[in-house]
């Protein structure tokens, strides 16, 4: 299987492709390439391309495009997980995980119980991890990079969430609104799924979701981990309306 890259659509330019910075520095360095290997490579607009290198030098890497084609991994659901933040060992497997499962975007939400409760130090941060979500979706086959969107308060979270056919609050005190039914015969194309933080969410934060539209369901009678919470729910609704 070729090696999968997200690069700027300036480097492609039908029929070759002219690749520099850390991406041309991995095919020559770390992955030892030669002309005559092949990639493949993705400008985020949903199509790849299988490319044949033809010239390796100390800056730049060139090839010939030799395939295109819509790239079939991309779910038909657009997905948007608002996870309250966590600690970033756990905020990281997040956004790992979720890029490999399907989720199309992804919105640092700062909660009453979040242990991680300033937005300027979520930015900082945010460097290291879009190169994890570009790392897992070249690893996952993704055709599209998700969106890491900036940090905001619960409040602008709901308010952002708005735009989505259907919105879904996961809170351990609701036991008798499971997931599934809610999801019964519905085929929303956009959803936002909210997940709390490692406390959970409080009883004021539950009523401004429902104030704003929210459906508060059940994921089971086990309580969750919230970075178990947040794969769990995004699995399943992946699953039921089109991962």
């Amino acid at each position: 299987m070729p090696h999968r890259f997200f690069i700027s659509p300036n480097c492609i330019i039908p029929p070759t492709v002219h690749i520099t910075g850390d991406t041309a520095r991995q095919i020559r360095t770390v992955l030892r390439m030669r002309p005559g290997d092949e990639i493949i490579v993705l400008d985020n607009s949903g199509l790849e391309r299988r490319v044949a290198l033809t010239h390796i030098d100390k800056t730049s890497v060139q090839g010939q495009i030799i395939a295109e084609q819509p790239n079939p991994a991309e779910p038909k659901l657009h997905l948007t997980l608002f996870q309250g933040m966590l600690k970033a060992a756990k905020f990281e497997w997040v956004l790992q995980k979720g890029t490999e499962l399907g989720v199309s975007c992804f919105v640092p939400t700062l909660c009453q119980r979040s242990v991680v409760r300033d937005a300027a130090s979520s930015a900082k941060k945010e460097p290291r991890w879009q190169q994890i979500i570009q790392e897992a979706a070249e690893q996952s086959g993704r055709g599209k990079l998700p969106t890491l969107a900036p940090a905001c308060s619960l409040p602008e979270a709901l308010v952002q969430a708005q735009t989505a056919d259907l919105i879904l609050f996961p809170w351990e005190e609701t036991s008798d609104v499971e997931l599934k039914s809610v999801l019964k015969d519905l085929t929303p194309a956009r959803v936002a799924l909210f997940i709390g933080p490692e406390g959970g969410f409080t009883p004021d934060e539950a009523r401004l979701a429902q104030d704003h539209g929210a459906k508060l369901v059940s994921l089971g009678p086990r309580i969750l981990r919230a970075e178990t919470a947040a794969l769990a729910a995004s699995t399943a609704l992946l699953y039921e309306l089109g991962g």
